[in-house]
């Protein structure tokens, strides 16, 4: 059992709760529960696990989750079933199949502008592969190697779908080591949606930048199309790339880095944003710790965003 406090800049205050059996009967299957209830934003997701040994070492996965997000501009509600099978491939790769099926309703505002559009409904039922690759030196704090992950998906209109489209995303690192104290982080991200119904594609289907993990120097969901000068409303495509370097003092687990990211989210032409910024670093027992100070080049909302983050980044 788990219980918890949480706070973040996008979501705001809230607890956490969770249940978890590992080991529900004697054949290994496990079942997960957990309650995250913010001010703005509220998880609940049930996890159903059972041991898949056939053809790849994997699970078999049922899993069915439901959001509300409702902040000053959005106002997001959907339900997810999940239904997947994961294998071993290799001590590199993993690989994952899934069904899902999603049923989202969403509308923008009031922000600043006191505003709400009118509440939009969409049903999707689309299956989805994933392999995701690690191939590093030391998967706590890697100095050399690469990883990332592909993800495809896709859904028929009138086949559970109220829409026809395809997804592919791709997320790739690369981490190299100049010298005994020092490491460069190159990140990069593209992804890109086919579909002649925009309108029905919801917001959780949609491509964001900006925030961590994306571009630095701006806040989460600020880089992208918006509606009325206002609304963050995602995108069709999206790219971003980010370089890192970080250097340690000597026989020391402290240390300091530089960064530069750029990128956009977009619908027809690319409008990159830049953001640069300076980060504190500790090698703690359970991974990195990173403070990161960034600034956007581009017009951000904010003057400076402040980011932090614990365990490695795979």
């Amino acid at each position: 059992y788990t219980l918890g406090l949480s706070y973040g800049t996008d979501s705001g205050a809230g607890v956490r709760m969770g249940m978890e059996r590992r080991y529900v009967n004697s054949r290994g299957h496990k079942f997960l529960a957990q309650l995250n209830y913010a001010e703005t934003r509220k998880t609940l997701s049930t996890i159903y696990r059972i041991p898949a040994f056939k053809w790849l070492d994997g699970w078999y996965t049922a899993s069915l989750e439901a959001n509300d997000e409702q902040t000053d501009y959005i106002d997001i509600n959907n339900a997810k079933l999940f239904l997947s099978r994961s294998g071993v491939i290799s001590e590199q790769w993993t690989v994952v199949a899934s069904l899902n099926a999603l049923r989202e309703r969403w509308r923008y505002g009031p922000g600043e502008l006191g505003v709400y559009t009118p509440y939009e409904y969409s049903t999707l039922s689309y299956p989805e592969a994933r392999g995701d690759y690690v191939n590093v030196d030391d998967r706590l704090f890697p100095r050399s190697g690469i990883s990332g992950n592909l993800s495809i998906r896709g859904g028929v209109e009138g086949a559970g779908s109220d829409a026809s489209f395809s997804q592919l995303h791709l997320n790739a690192r690369w981490f190299l080591s100049p010298s005994d104290d020092s490491r460069l982080l190159l990140r990069g991200e593209a992804g890109t949606t086919f579909t002649d119904d925009l309108v029905n594609m919801p917001p959780s289907l949609r491509y964001f930048a900006g925030g961590d993990r994306s571009i630095r120097g701006y806040a989460w969901r600020e880089v992208g199309p918006r509606i009325l000068n206002d609304y963050a409303v995602g995108a069709k495509h999206v790219f971003t790339a980010s370089a890192e370097y970080e250097h340690y003092l000597e026989d020391s687990a402290w240390g300091g880095a530089v960064f530069i990211d750029t990128g956009s989210a977009f619908d027809d032409q690319p409008r990159l944003k830049t953001g640069i910024g300076i980060g504190l670093r500790w090698r703690s027992p359970v991974g990195p710790v990173r403070v990161d100070i960034a600034h956007g080049l581009d017009d951000p909302d904010s003057a400076f965003q402040l980011y932090l983050n614990i365990g490695a980044d795979l």
